[in-house]
């Protein structure tokens, strides 16, 4: 029998996360949901352990279980002794979807209205966005461990990050800057770290996801404030006549990612029925292509 990975799923309680964490349980995989909502974790961790059992039973096969971890991913603390959790519980990290985000509510702090200009600089700025999205812990802690693993004898591999950015990571998104922002920065460090984690002593992929409006996210998501928020799209009227895209377009991309190794520091746009790769803007000039090609052959501590 083939030895069931160990997958973590960030925000895997609600969203784009339940998709993933339900996905990877139906595969009979070891999967770990972090999510601040203790509540939704837990309830989320047993519906699927249940199902996972039950299909696992029907097919005379063993499943690896689905468990939960409380774990604020803005908290370095709490995600390191989530994944050192993990760790000692079941011995191995395989495959990370650093998924956990939450919104931009309200008008951005970049752009007062005409009202807030009187007390604009008494109130200091909400940056909770940037701190949950850019995902950099949930990637730190993951390579730490997927280090500790034995390189896959076919692919060289140790494990694999993927990164949940948006389309609005490669897009405008005027409604929410800072949002925006977070996103682009998401795409940003998959580039970044794609030729350094593929050198042959790391040995991990990392890649990204970038989905456009799921339709999962709109029957499922509801508004919370931004201190508590788990959850992005609310149910502001800006989405009420969005085009949107199925979850299954979501799990294709996953498995795209999973299954073809040649991918490493990309970005999957998800839209309609569609996963496409999407690659950096196009260089300048000579000098800009020259002076990109040293810094990849540079890379990192060499």
């Amino acid at each position: 029998m083939p030895q069931r990975r160990s997958v973590i799923v960030t925000g895997g309680a609600s969203g784009l996360g339940k998709i993933m964490s339900s996905h990877f349980a139906s595969l009979g995989d070891s999967v770990t949901i972090f999510d601040v909502n203790a509540a939704d974790g837990e309830a989320v961790a047993a519906e699927l352990d249940a199902a996972q059992k039950k299909a696992q039973a029907q097919a005379n096969a063993n499943g690896g279980g689905v468990r939960f971890e409380k774990c604020d991913v803005s908290s370095w603390t709490e995600q390191k002794a989530a994944f050192k959790a993990v760790y000692e519980a079941i011995g191995r990290v395989d495959v990370v979807m650093a998924n956990a985000g939450i919104a931009e509510h309200g008008r951005s702090w970049i752009v007062p209205s005409r009202e807030e200009d009187e007390g604009e600089l008494d109130k200091e700025p909400a940056l909770k966005v940037l701190d949950v999205n850019l995902e950099w812990g949930s990637v730190k802690l993951a390579q730490y461990y997927m280090r500790r693993n034995t390189p896959d004898p076919t692919t060289g591999f140790r494990g694999s990050i993927i990164c949940t950015a948006s389309n609005v990571g490669l897009y405008p998104f005027p409604p929410a800057p800072l949002y925006a922002a977070s996103k682009h920065a998401v795409v940003g460090l998959v580039r970044s770290l794609g030729p350094i984690y593929g050198m042959s002593h790391v040995g991990i992929r990392i890649n990204a996801l970038a989905p456009a409006v799921l339709g999962y996210a709109l029957r499922n998501y509801t508004y919370k404030p931004l201190k508590t928020a788990t959850n992005i799209a609310g149910t502001d009227a800006l989405f009420n006549n969005m085009i949107l895209t199925p979850d299954s377009t979501l799990v294709k991309g996953v498995e795209k990612l999973l299954n073809n190794v040649e991918l490493n520091g990309q970005v999957l746009e998800i839209h309609g029925d569609n996963v496409t790769v999407r690659p950096p803007h196009d260089v300048i000039d000579a000098d800009s292509r020259h002076n990109l090609a040293e810094f990849v052959r540079f890379r990192y501590g060499q």
